[in-house]
Parts: C-alpha cells; structure tokens; sequence
C-alpha cells in the first residue's frame, strides 16, 4: 500500500493536513479502527471489519446498512462516516481508451470489485470523473489491477478544460494508493496514467473520492463555462474562423450551400454597446454571390454532458439556414455520422419552426437522425429567445424558453463505430458551431422573395453541469 501526502495548493487552499490528522488520529484511537496500525483509518481497515462480519457470519448482518444482507462497497462508504470520512462516489466516469467494450470507465466507479476500467494496450492513457458538482476535495482512493501505471498523475479541475496537477508519480507499484491532498475545491479528477509498467494497459478496480461533507447536492446545475460576447472582438481562446466554401473536401459544405465563410468584419462582428455577438449574411459581397460566416470551438473549448443554452435572435427569409449544433472534437467512433452531431438548433426560411436533431449511425451515407420541432405561432425572428439541450449520458432534452419539445433516449441513437456501446455515439467530447448558412439542400434557396442582408444575433452562449 502507497500512501502519498500532496502539499501544492489549488485555488487558494490552505495547507491543513497538521488541523486535518491530529484529531483524526484522536478519534480513530477512541474507536479502535485503525487495524493496519497505520496511524489512521483508511479504506483497508473498512475492508477489515467489513471482512470480519462476513466470515464470522453474524445473524444480524452487522455492518450491512443498506440491508441486503451483503457487506459490499456500499457498506464501506457508510462505514466511514463513522470516523469522519466521506466517500463521494464519482457520477460519471470518462476514458481516453477501452480495451474493449467489457472494461468501461463506468466500471471504476461502480462500487464493485468485479468489474474494472482498463485501456488500449498504450502510454499515456487517462481516467476521468466527475462528481456531479464542485466539492472540496481532501483525497483519493485508487484500487489497481496487476495492469498499472508507473509513472502517472493526478490533476484536478473545476471545468474539466483547466487542470491543476496535485499529485506526480514515477515508481508507482500497484495494489492501493491513497491520497491526501491540502482541501481542493474541483469537481473533475483525471488520473493520467503516463507510463505503464506492465506490456498491457493501464486496470483500475476502483476510485473512491473523500470529500469534506456528505455529498448531498445543492443546486440541480451550476454554471461550469460561458461567453458573454461582452469584449470588444471575439474572444479567439474560445472561437476560431471556417472559411471558404468547403472545397476542395466537402463542396458547398456537404450540403449544397451557397455561401462563402469570412472573417470579415461585415459578416460578424461584437456589439460592444450590448454585449452581442452578431453574423450577418450578405448578398453580392467580397467578389461573392453570399458571404456570411462560421465560428467554431474546435480546439478550444470542448464538453460532455450538461446543459447548454444560447440566447439567439434568428435570420428570418427563404434560403436562411441559422444553427447552433456541436461536433465531436476527436471522431473516435470514425467519419460522419459515426461520431455522432448534436443540432441544439437549426431555423430554416421564414424563422417560425425551431428543430433539434441527432445524427449517428453509420458514416456517410449509411448514417441515421432523429429529432424534433417546435412551432407556436411565435416568429422568432421578432426577438431573443432561449434555446436549451440537456445532455445526459442515456437522455437528451430539447428546450424552446424552458418549453421542452423533443426528448431522445440511447435507445434511439447508435454508432457502428462502437458495437455494444449503448451510449455511443455521444458519450465522448463535442463542440460548439454558430453559423448562418444561405441555401442547402434542406431549406432551398433565395429567391425573389428573399431579403438581405440577414444577422443572427447571438446575446450568450452557457454550459451548466448537473449536481447528481
């Protein structure tokens, strides 16, 4: 057993561990717990007791507390409150990598010792949980199987895009680490497995996070993330330009558009007195038929799961296409659809239907969608409204001004990148797209009766992650 003590700071912690253990110390000794004569109760010495009831078979099922007659991990974590010490129990667990499809990221939080995580035969591989909302962190529990990291780290993060590291390994052996870190508050862990030291991946049965309190959850959703479009240009840590036509590789952007993507500052600017951001499709503009323009967060901002909102005032005009979807950031499951897209919103011609869609399936063309619509008589052209997904690992919920419209299940969705993957393709990292698109195969095109130029205004785009 490792037992490491990390001192770096995060956020402004104060370094406590001296207050955190002399009156542990003092507790554990009145209550005997310390089985391991290690100085403090930790993980084995609840695996001690609970050993002892099921081998001395007590009619009671003494130290079962959740009455099913079976000390399991359950037990444990209830145990432990006993002596102070609580265990949050990780919401969702994320990989960089699968062995295959039996090994999960899930199974590192299940609260079972027959099951485990393990990844791709490869360095440099990860684990990642999140906790359903920031906590203060004061430690962590790692179950290895024979299959471990060497050389690896712990990192920390409040948004899962900035990490903190906490913890540095270069001789790990295995078996049970634990770790005490000065109070952190984050809700996201990443356990970055380096090196390994072993020819295969990198195995972990189980991860246990020991926090301050007893993990009940405050607010349903805290905002993780956003952009107001309050500075005086776009923010580029965000955003980044697509410009041109999608030739040579996708022509008229695969679906038969008209417009040419810019930087131009007449097709997209900030509204500094307002705090907007504004695209603007133009008719004969730049030596082009349309102009307009397309940001993306490809490389810059990336999530999974929560939910994600935009205020948007629409385009409204035959041959319009305005949107606000997401892309993978990695296509792990491979080409489109197979990795999957998530149309948050899509208003096409006269803006008085809002749709939300799922792509996935196959890639091209063998790929599949499913989605909804939303029409009330409201011209949404007219002023902003709110356009909302929730994302969760087997749900998504569409959202017109807090109007749920459409709602889809894994059961509906698939990718044949991942056989026997039911979450796929959409349990993996996605980012965000604004864009004013003129023409397509879907809307039509201009005609005498279109106008321009069109703007979509766009008042904030957010990402709130759920407390569990």
């Amino acid at each position: 057993m490792n037992q490491h003590f990390c001192y770096k700071c995060f956020l402004s912690c104060a370094i406590i561990l001296l207050a955190l253990f002399i009156p542990l110390q003092q507790t554990y000794a009145e209550l005997a717990g310390d089985y391991d004569y290690n100085g403090y109760i930790d993980f084995n010495d609840l695996r001690t007791l609970a050993e002892y009831w099921l081998q001395n078979g007590h009619p009671d099922c003494q130290g079962d507390t959740d009455e099913d007659c079976d000390v399991d991990l359950y037990d444990y974590a209830n145990m432990a409150k006993n002596w102070g010490i609580h265990y949050c129990s990780p919401i969702i667990a994320t990989a960089s990598s699968i062995e295959d499809p039996a090994f999960s990221p899930s199974h590192a939080i299940d609260q079972s010792w027959s099951t485990r995580w393990s990844s791709a035969f490869a360095d440099n591989q990860w684990l990642q949980l999140d906790l359903g909302q920031i906590r203060t962190i004061t430690g962590l529990e790692v179950f290895w199987e024979a299959a471990y990291a060497e050389q690896y780290n712990i990192e920390i993060s409040i948004n899962a895009n900035d990490w903190v590291p906490v913890y540095s390994e270069n001789s790990g052996d295995g078996g049970y680490d634990v770790f005490f870190f000065s109070e952190c508050s984050a809700r996201y862990i990443r356990i970055n497995c380096i090196t390994r030291a072993t020819p295969y991946g990198n195995s972990i049965w189980e991860v246990f996070v020991i926090t301050d309190d007893d993990c009940s959850p405050t607010e349903q959703w805290t905002l993780v993330w956003s952009d107001e479009f309050d500075g005086l240009t776009l923010d580029m840590t965000n955003w980044s330009y697509q410009t041109g036509d999608g030739c040579p590789d996708l022509c008229g952007w695969g679906n038969n558009e008209w417009q040419w993507y810019t930087d131009d500052s007449e097709n997209l600017y900030i509204d500094t007195i307002n705090g907007h951001l504004v695209i603007v499709a133009r008719e004969d503009h730049l030596g082009h038929d349309y102009t307009s323009a397309k940001i993306v967060g490809h490389g810059k901002q990336k999530f999974l799961y929560g939910k994600y909102e935009a205020r948007i005032q629409l385009p409204s005009t035959q041959g319009i296409w305005a949107a606000f979807w997401m892309m993978p950031a990695d296509s792990v499951y491979g080409g489109w659809a197979a990795s999957g897209e998530i149309d948050i919103m899509e208003s096409t011609n006269i803006a008085d239907t809002i749709h939300g869609t799922l792509h996935f399936g196959d890639a091209w063309p063998n790929n599949a969608s499913s989605g909804g619509s939303y029409s009330d008589g409201t011209d949404f052209s007219l002023d902003f409204h709110k356009y909302t997904i929730e994302w969760e690992p087997d749900v998504m919920r569409w959202y017109v001004d807090d109007i749920l419209y459409s709602t889809k299940t894994s059961s509906q969705w698939y990718s044949d990148g991942a056989p026997g993957n039911d979450l796929a393709p959409f349990d993996q990292y996605f980012y965000f797209i604004f864009n004013v698109a003129v023409g397509g195969n879907w809307p039509g095109y201009p005609d005498g009766t279109s106008v321009f130029p069109q703007q979509m205004i766009v008042d904030y785009v957010r990402v709130y992650h759920k407390n569990f």
